[in-house]
Parts: C-alpha cells; structure tokens; sequence
C-alpha cells in the first residue's frame, strides 16, 4: 500500500501553536522535536502518509516511528510493519509519501 500527505505549513504552525504541547505530546517523540517547524511538517506528513499506507485511521500518530539511515534516508515502522519514506518541503508546504515494505 501507498500513502501520500500534504502539509500546509502555515495552517500546521497554527494548529501547533492553539494545540501547544498536548498536539505535540500526542502525535511526536521527544527526538522528533528538534528541528525547524519546516523538519516538523514533514515528520507530521509522513506520519499521516503511512497510517494512510496502512489503511487504519484509528493509528495514532505517535505509534508511527521514525528513522533515518546514515545517509539520511527516512523510514518508518507502524505495528510491525516496515515503509519506505520520503519527505520534502517546499515554501508553505511539506510532502511525505509512505510504501510499506513487503517481506
């Protein structure tokens, strides 16, 4: 399965700054805080793109876990399941795509 998430920066900022840190408590580990609100976006994007690839809504956010290769590339793993992820952004928005890895 494939799945794809556009983040609006601006409305992303917005919606972090009303929420504060019940938004980021519930959705991102400690570790994925660090970086710009850019880097965030994207980590936001990705989360979603891959409880898109897995069909299941009810995932939380934060059960998706992030991790990048020495090189940089991301992945991620949602109940025991592998994907193959990519992030960009761009001006106002951030883009992930997630494809589960069959084994």
């Amino acid at each position: 399965m494939i799945g794809v998430d556009l983040v609006y920066i601006p409305e992303f900022a917005n919606q972090k700054k009303l929420g504060g840190d019940k938004l980021l408590t519930r959705a991102f580990d400690d570790s994925e805080l660090s970086g710009s609100l850019e880097h965030s976006a994207g980590i936001w994007a990705a989360k979603e793109a891959v409880i898109k690839a897995m069909g299941n809504p009810k995932t939380e956010p934060k059960e998706v876990k992030l991790k990048y290769s020495k090189n940089g590339q991301p992945s991620a793993m949602c109940h025991k399941k592998s994907f193959d992820v990519s992030i960009s952004h761009h001006g106002d928005y951030a883009i992930a795509v997630a494809i589960e890895v069959l084994k």
